[in-house]
């Protein structure tokens, strides 16, 4: 049995995709996933199981979101080692570097993380940084020039419906979690 992570794209966001967190916890466990938790209202599961294929898991997940709440919502499962390598593989100040926010793009399949990269555009080295990794994107902006983030070109794209976004805080609390 190991354990994993799935990770929904627009839940509780902006008043729309509403889930309750009980009620999820409640669907993935009636799905079969065994010692599930959620972490706070973003659709964050944790939970173990005996499948290994995280394209599988992701099936499971999705078929009983679509039952239980009727939302077709993309979702994007990691076992606990390809979390952990995420968060390690991640550039040296993700994280650690106080004047930038850190958020991690996770990809959902399909994805092409070379089309992300090019809706993006060239980014100005002083608002932004993004580093490509593997079914993510580790993204710092500056807190002072935020608002000049190139990463807005991508929401309504088709692109954005491709990913889910969580902080580094939240990224890294889930592998504590798990």
């Amino acid at each position: 049995m190991a354990t994993h992570v799935a990770l929904l794209r627009g839940v509780n966001v902006g008043g729309k995709s509403l889930v309750k967190m009980a009620e999820l916890q409640q669907a993935a466990a009636a799905a079969g996933l065994q010692d599930v938790q959620t972490y706070i209202q973003s659709g964050n599961i944790i939970f173990s199981s005996d499948i290994t294929d995280p394209d599988k898991i992701a099936a499971i997940v999705k078929a009983a979101i679509q039952k239980s709440f009727v939302l077709d919502i993309g979702v994007a499962v990691f076992s606990k080692a390809a979390w952990q390598k995420i968060i390690k593989s991640a550039p040296r100040d993700w994280g650690h570097d106080e004047t930038k926010r850190h958020n991690l793009l996770v990809l959902i399949k399909p994805y092409d993380v070379n089309e992300v990269m090019t809706t993006i555009g060239e980014l100005k080295p002083e608002v932004e940084t993004l580093t490509a990794g593997d079914g993510v994107i580790y993204h710092s902006l500056s807190i002072k020039l935020h608002t000049r983030t190139r990463l807005t070109r991508v929401v309504g794209r088709p692109v954005y419906k491709q990913m889910t976004i969580r902080n580094y805080n939240t990224a890294s609390k889930l592998l504590a979690l798990m």
